[in-house]
């Protein structure tokens, strides 16, 4: 059985699904939702195996939920039930740990064998935004292949984008989150950085930056 809760701020459509959702013998629906506010406190009482989440609605947006319950419920299965295929909406949604990616135009056939598997540990995504996902991983790996020599000093685009970054006064964990990778990436990058610059302190590497024009 997979107990759902379905949060969309438009009524017809959310009563709909849900009868439509119930008429399968191995779908519970455990509540239906208007806004984030609501769904987050269905979620945190009830807690629910799955939530189908708009994306465009009040007091909280879907995004600003999902990234909420993961925080708190990590193990509920989080599925962006929406008509919006915005490319930063959709890597947001896959950075914050969503589930699944389904667009509202789906048949009701498929958006049932879509939640059955996810809840059997499958993540799934409509092919426009795998298509998004697609065309972010290959910029990411052009702008990894990408090379600035300075001297016998050999940096990447990440490696440039990190000596910005600490120009700006970053800490590791703000480069981390600004550049989508963990802490630990980060700082293992700094020392690769001070390491093949010989210096000491992050503060040469913003000085080391001005000079040879990085920034």
């Amino acid at each position: 059985m997979v107990r759902i809760i379905i949060a969309d701020d438009q009524l017809l459509f959310r009563t709909m699904l849900a009868e439509m959702l119930k008429k399968d013998a191995e779908i519970e629906i455990a509540a239906e939702c208007g806004n984030g506010e609501e769904t987050l406190a269905a979620c945190f009482k009830l807690m629910p195996d799955m939530v189908l989440l708009d994306i465009g609605m009040p007091n909280k947006g879907g995004i600003e939920v999902l990234r909420e319950l993961k925080a708190v419920l990590p193990d509920v299965r989080v599925v962006m039930l929406t008509t919006f295929e915005d490319d930063e909406n959709i890597k947001t949604a896959v950075l914050l740990g969503a589930d699944g990616y389904l667009i509202k135009e789906l048949t009701p056939d498929a958006l049932i064998m879509a939640i059955k598997s996810i809840h059997n540990d499958m993540i799934l995504f409509h092919r426009g935004a795998y298509h998004v996902l697609q065309s972010a991983l290959e910029a990411q790996q052009n702008l990894r292949e990408q090379k600035l020599a300075i001297g016998d000093m050999v940096f990447d685009a990440v490696d440039i984008s990190i000596i910005k970054l600490i120009v700006q006064g970053k800490s590791n964990r703000e480069i981390a989150a600004l550049l989508h990778y963990s802490e630990g990436t980060i700082k293992n990058r700094v020392s690769k950085i001070l390491s093949v610059t010989g210096f000491s302190h992050r503060s040469e590497i913003s000085v080391f930056a001005v000079n040879n024009q990085i920034v």
